[in-house]
């Protein structure tokens, strides 16, 4: 959304979707450079989109003279929820430019789907933690070599070799550690052993005695001031 003083007159031709007929009469030379940017960025002057009085369109009004130059340009996503656009002279600024306000209204973010359920997203993955156990992991050392010489062929190119490699390593995956789906992962520990159970206690304990000593100080100090 572009909001400014743009010092055009782009009168009330109809003209591509970009400027209607509910503007001014007069022309000027700026107002040629205003639609040409507007035509090729694929934007609307949403000023001459609502039919209002002439006192609630002109923008600028100086020495006898009026005239609307300062305008509301969008996009045509946002166009769609732009509601109203006029001028309010009440509102003193300070300036020979009127206030120019427009009526914005975001449709709720339940509203945007209207009753099209996306489907969940689905990752595969391989199963990664399976090659802890060691007699797996010399199975899927095994297939993966016998894949290598199998297809031991001398590529020139090396994005050809990297693929190739790849493709080697996802069958011996495939076939070895198979794949499981999982839905709106949530980041947690994939990996849980023995080891980091045990630092968690640790840390638990130590924090534990920490906030008991940290007790025993501040009861310490009380008794200290009460007794003073």
């Amino acid at each position: 959304m572009l909001v400014r003083d743009m010092n055009a007159r782009v009168r009330y031709n109809r003209f591509a979707n970009i400027v209607v007929t509910n503007g001014e009469a007069t022309l000027n030379s700026n107002s040629r450079t205003l639609i040409d940017v507007c035509t090729f960025n694929n934007l609307k002057i949403m000023n001459n989109f609502f039919k209002h009085k002439e006192i609630q369109k002109f923008t600028w009004e100086a020495r006898g003279h009026k005239s609307i130059i300062d305008y509301f340009i969008t996009n045509m996503k946002i166009s769609k929820v732009i509601q109203n656009t006029r001028v309010y002279r009440s509102n003193e600024i300070g300036s020979d430019n009127y206030l120019v306000c427009a009526k914005v209204n975001f449709p709720p973010r339940w509203l945007n789907g209207s009753n099209k359920k996306t489907p969940l997203k689905q990752d595969e993955f391989f199963k990664i933690r399976l090659l802890n156990d060691e007699s797996i992991r010399c199975l899927y050392t095994q297939r993966e070599k016998l894949h290598l010489t199998n297809t031991m062929e001398d590529e020139k190119d090396i994005k050809k070799e990297r693929k190739n490699l790849q493709n080697i390593l996802k069958s011996a995956a495939n076939e070895i550690l198979g794949i499981t789906k999982w839905q709106n992962r949530r980041k947690c520990l994939k990996l849980w052993d023995g080891q980091i159970k045990q630092l968690i206690e640790t840390r638990k304990k130590s924090y534990k005695s920490g906030r008991i000593q940290r007790n025993y100080k501040i009861k310490w100090n009380k008794m200290k001031h009460s007794t003073d």
